[in-house]
């Protein structure tokens, strides 16, 4: 395949289905694996052992463990950057905080489309059927490392890939196809240098060390992949995030330049009944109506359980009398996991008054 009908692939993926960034890569064995082992042999995966089970670790060594004939990796980036939410909405703590990501439909199924219309693209770019993977955000592959190879970026302290264009509000996916295509890479310039904001920003420290995040503590696992107790000692450092996390992001200089706020998303919604709910609101949901507010969100993935769970720790972390009679209604609720935190609140607000 030429470099021509290549870049017909890269035009096509930004300017008809809105990638800010594409790399085309050919297939090599995955060089930062033996970083992502160490990793898990700390535990620093927490109780996320779906990144191991089935051969998933294994895979990510090589993405011919995934397609045996694959021969091209397209490696792409996606926006999800929005306006800023005011300091007086993020900092109120009568208001519980989503990560902007959630603001909207689930991206999985609104980037998988696009992935899905890009291999039809080149099928008919190369006139011949593929066989393909398409992945958002959920292959067992390395896709920092991709992404870096073919210029989208670099990483982070915080571990997040980096674009010195865009920032590093993106969604990475990537395309593993069996043909071979014209290799199309960027030289990517920049870097964190001494700049640690990240490190010293996160509440739970969970930036153990460079580009090294312990899951344990971090507050994205915490409220989102964590189905169980949350550790009591970390519940006030979560303050009024109850959906995700993007403190290491709202820090980082990256995501300041003009450039990078340039950047808006198309698909979210910048409506604080989104972004940023009163609690009190929130500790009113019942199955139903969570079902009814959230279906096809990313909220979703923490079912009304996680959610409420989180609201309790918020509320309590709140501690006016408004909170604590939401908190009484949710120490009444049915599932023990928001009663056990609902119940927590209660006592915080207690030792407050003490005070």
């Amino acid at each position: 395949m030429t470099e021509d009908l290549s870049l017909q692939l890269v035009h096509f993926a930004k300017g008809h289905l809105g990638f800010t960034q594409v790399g085309i890569l050919p297939v090599t064995p995955a060089a930062t694996f033996p970083y992502f082992s160490e990793w898990l042999d700390h535990h620093y995966q927490a109780d996320m052992a779906w990144l191991e089970t089935d051969g998933r670790k294994e895979k990510r060594a090589a993405v011919q463990a995934i397609l045996p004939q694959a021969k091209t990796v397209i490696t792409l980036a996606y926006t999800y950057r929005t306006t800023d939410l005011p300091p007086e909405v993020l900092n109120d703590p009568s208001r519980g905080i989503f990560a902007r990501y959630t603001w909207g439909r689930d991206y999985h199924h609104v980037i998988k489309k696009k992935l899905l219309q890009l291999i039809k693209q080149v099928e008919q770019v190369t006139g011949r059927e593929v066989v393909a993977r398409a992945y958002v955000d959920t292959g067992p592959i390395l896709e920092r490392e991709l992404a870096e190879r073919a210029g989208i970026g670099f990483t982070g302290n915080n571990s997040m890939l980096i674009s010195p264009l865009f920032g590093s509000y993106l969604f990475l996916c990537e395309i593993i196809l069996d043909q071979s295509l014209w290799p199309v890479t960027h030289k990517a310039r920049g870097g964190c240098r001494t700049c640690t904001k990240c490190v010293t920003s996160c509440p739970t420290k969970a930036i153990v060390a460079n580009k090294v995040i312990d899951a344990r503590k971090c507050i994205s696992y915490l409220t989102i992949e964590s189905k169980g107790t949350i550790p009591e000692a970390l519940r006030p450092l979560l303050h009024n995030r109850i959906y995700g996390c993007d403190i290491c992001q709202e820090v980082c200089p990256w995501n300041d330049t003009a450039q990078a706020k340039q950047m808006q998303s198309d698909w979210l919604e910048s409506a604080l009944h989104r972004q940023a709910p009163p609690l009190v609101e929130l500790a009113q949901l019942t199955e139903a109506t969570f079902l009814e507010r959230y279906q096809g969100t990313p909220i979703m993935r923490a079912k009304r359980s996680g959610l409420l769970r989180n609201v309790g720790v918020a509320l309590g972390n709140w501690g006016s009398a408004e909170a604590g009679v939401a908190l009484e209604q949710l120490a009444q609720d049915s599932n023990e996991l928001i009663r056990e935190h609902a119940l927590w609140g209660l006592r915080q607000i207690d030792k407050m008054s003490t005070l």
